[in-house]
């Protein structure tokens, strides 16, 4: 059922079922070619439900049923539509030679077989130039995708790092909030001794110089918070279910919805930013159609995020900035991180956050 709630699914269906009934229009179904037909017909048209997750299967499939259709019946044009949208969908697939050598071979056969009936222009060159600007519009479609995915990573990866930044910048008010009462505490009592203590000239410079650090300290935290304030309005940053939902828009697919909710409050925010950052690399390494599945199990002293994406893009060796930062910041907490391939060929990133349990209140 889960399969079934892809919208994408759901548009293949619909796009089966069209051109089933536009093949049928043309005279596909009995009795006009028999039972035999129509087995043909369905080896040309149920295959396209599956045309994102097996694309080179599905083109092998269908070219070879419109095949056997253009060489036992009287052939149209319109039967080798199934074959167009195969070939639109392929320049998606990982390997050179499903693009282009299956895909050519594709649109060769065809065309030849064509060329029996309708003869070298209207049959073979008129099917191959149609095969090719199907193959060339699908090149195009998916170039747009992996366009529009890059920009939704990047997009998402600035709004991350803006909320970093004002995290460090509200740190650093709270801190200097801290420094400044206590710093102030300090120079008004030693200007109080200063006034009225009778001190000899040596402490008297040991006073000043107390004074004179003091104040000093108070005015680079100062400068230092005008240095991280924001000039503008302060938005918030986005969550890690706006992420997952922005890079799902942009093609990332996620196998079920993870159960993030079980997560702790006091290991929310590492949790957060790891999915997010796996989440970003999965999407921007593999592009649109990338599959995600997010684990997330949780024990009494610490909670273990298991991330796993199909290998669709080219190896990465290492782990990102973004990993190597949050790694450092899980090894100093005593957690750990690891991200590498799979045994299956895909890419795992696996966390595990502390958060021991907190201590109980005593009562009375």
């Amino acid at each position: 059922m889960r399969w079934f709630r892809d919208r994408k699914t759901v548009l293949d269906l619909g796009t089966a079922v069209l051109v089933a009934v536009l093949v049928g229009v043309g005279g596909a179904w009995p009795p006009a070619v028999g039972w035999s037909g129509v087995a043909l017909v369905t080896g040309q048209v149920l295959p396209l439900v599956f045309r994102r997750r097996f694309l080179g299967w599905v083109l092998a499939v269908v070219t070879a049923a419109t095949l056997a259709r253009l060489l036992t019946t009287q052939p149209h044009n319109i039967d080798y539509v199934p074959v167009l949208i195969a070939l639109y969908t392929v320049p998606s697939a990982r390997r050179a030679s499903v693009r282009w050598g299956l895909g050519g071979l594709s649109a060769a056969a065809i065309g030849a077989a064509m060329t029996v009936s309708k003869g070298p222009v209207d049959g073979a060159l008129l099917t191959v130039a149609v095969c090719v600007v199907a193959w060339l519009l699908g090149t195009e479609r998916q170039r747009h995708a992996a366009e529009r995915a890059e920009f939704a990573t990047q997009r998402t990866r600035f709004r991350l790092e803006r909320l970093a930044a004002e995290r460090r910048a509200q740190t650093a008010r709270q801190l200097h909030d801290t420094l400044a009462r206590t710093t102030t505490v300090m120079l008004v009592q030693a200007e109080a001794l200063l006034a009225v203590g009778e001190l000899t000239g040596a402490d008297r410079a040991r006073v000043d110089a107390m004074l004179a650090a003091g104040r000093d300290a108070l005015s680079q935290v100062r400068e230092t918070l005008r240095e991280l304030r924001d000039d503008g309005e302060s938005r918030p940053g986005p969550g890690v279910a706006a992420v997952l939902a922005e890079l799902s828009a942009a093609g990332l697919v996620l196998e079920e919805e993870p159960a993030l909710h079980r997560i702790p409050d006091r290991a929310r925010d590492l949790a957060d930013r790891i999915v997010s950052e796996a989440a970003i690399n999965a999407l921007r390494h593999n592009g649109p159609g990338v599959r995600l599945e997010i684990g997330v199990e949780v024990t009494a002293e610490s909670v273990r995020l298991v991330l796993r994406n199909d290998q669709r893009g080219q190896p990465t060796e290492g782990a990102g900035y973004g990993l190597e930062s949050l790694r450092a910041q899980l090894a100093a907490r005593g957690g750990s991180l690891e991200a590498g391939p799979a045994e299956d060929g895909g890419w795992t990133v696996v966390a595990v956050i502390p958060c021991p349990a907190e201590p109980a209140t005593a009562t009375r």
